[in-house]
């Protein structure tokens, strides 16, 4: 919809095709229907968060980021707030205000968003884009591919866009749901599902992959795990649960509390007046996690403290500074929020996003190799690198009497 509008507002005859009934649905699903429309960071701390990819952000943030876009949102009748310093998000709220917004302006310029169409297949014959689909073709000068990745399926993604990518000559690097809950081989986070957990750390307990570490808040499933920190740290996870099956995780459920700080805890308790291990336990965990913790260490949470002496007490303080849990699995594309992978960059012009295999053809969003954490990344780079997709085939050279596709 942001490529349909900046292509439109460039004075080209834009047509935007949505395969299913209505647009946006991904978007009304973002954020809890909240939608996190980006965040506070500047363009380099932004590019650093995403990784060793993220430079190839800079000209589309350069065009609509941070700033920018929320002065193009309040252009289209939605204003944007921060209440925690960091994220932007829509005054009211509701991903249902930033659709309609988006909507509006498509209608304002004459852009017409044909809904229940589903491009079958894409093709550049004798000058031309062709998109087929099952009631005809449509035909235009440039084409944009912004049909998202596979992740959430029920908002109508389907991955077409790699298909139709591929038939330009692009690669498809593999794919792995993003932004996803984990499933876990032990069944002790069954019993602690009524707590979120605050500034938990996650990290991956493989020594060539321990780098790969997580912050933020954690919440138990009955399966496993999810929460803001898990959907962050799954995008690295995926893969590997392609590579080894299982992946080891450490968690840190106390603030960042190590051994030693917790050695020094247990000796201020038994320093003090007598009381259960369990109720001591009790000030910095829930006791439904007191008790896993004790099970894990092999200690009990009934005894004094004064009684937790020599490796039981150890094992209870490596245990709390390193819980061991085993992510066996995720709840795949229907509960990710993002597709890790797609077309390779390296086949992307990152100062326009037109492709370098075929004139005229524009790729952004999900359909490129390109994801970023949590905390309204991916919706800035999807707005972003659709503004700039859509500058870049607004101002490409032709008349534009046919009907560029913004294809889904």
């Amino acid at each position: 919809m942001v490529a349909g509008i900046r292509a439109a507002r460039l004075g080209r005859t834009v047509a935007v095709v949505e395969r299913s009934p209505s647009p946006g649905r991904k978007l009304l699903a973002s954020g809890g229907q909240r939608c996190n429309l980006s965040n506070t960071l500047g363009a380099d701390q932004f590019m650093e968060r995403v990784g060793k990819d993220g430079r190839f952000m800079g000209p589309a943030l350069e065009g609509l980021g941070g700033p920018k876009l929320r002065e193009f949102f309040h252009g289209i009748g939605v204003q944007t707030v921060v209440h925690d310093g960091f994220r932007v998000w829509p005054e009211t709220r509701k991903s249902s205000t930033v659709l309609a917004g988006l909507i509006g302006e498509l209608e304002r310029l004459k852009v017409p968003i044909i809904t229940a169409c589903e491009v079958l297949e894409t093709a550049f014959v004798d000058g031309h884009f062709t998109a087929t689909h099952a009631g005809g073709a449509f035909h235009s000068t440039e084409l944009i591919i912004a049909t998202g990745g596979l992740a959430l399926p029920k908002s109508g993604a389907s991955g077409g866009g790699y298909r139709f990518a591929e038939g330009f000559g692009h690669k498809i690097t593999a794919r792995h749901p993003a932004g996803v809950p984990v499933v876990t081989a032990e069944d002790w986070t069954a019993r602690c599902t009524a707590h979120t957990i605050g500034k938990a750390h996650l990290q991956v307990a493989i020594k060539k992959h321990a780098k790969i570490a997580r912050t933020g808040d954690l919440i138990f499933t009955k399966t496993g795990l999810r929460g803001p920190v898990v959907l962050d740290i799954s995008r690295e996870l995926s893969p590997l649960l392609d590579r080894y099956g299982e992946v080891p995780l450490w968690l840190n459920l106390c603030r960042g509390k190590g051994q030693e700080d917790w050695q020094g805890i247990f000796k201020e308790w038994r320093a003090g007046p007598q009381r259960a291990l369990g109720d001591a336990l009790g000030e910095h965990l829930p006791g439904e996690l007191v008790d896993v913790m004790c099970e894990l260490s092999g200690t009990s949470p009934s005894i004094a403290v004064q009684q937790l002496k020599g490796e039981p007490r150890d094992a209870l303080a490596r245990t709390l500074a390193r819980t061991p849990i085993t992510v066996i699995g995720h709840t795949g594309y229907d509960g990710a929020f993002i597709t890790r992978g797609g077309a390779r960059l390296k086949d992307v012009r990152p100062e326009t996003l037109e492709s370098k295999l075929q004139p005229g053809l524009y790729l952004c969003g999900e359909v490129l190799d390109l994801d970023g954490p949590c905390g309204g990344f991916n919706l800035q780079w999807a707005f972003a690198s659709g503004y700039l997709a859509g500058t870049g085939a607004g101002m490409a050279a032709g008349d534009a009497a046919a009907t560029p596709s913004a294809a889904r």
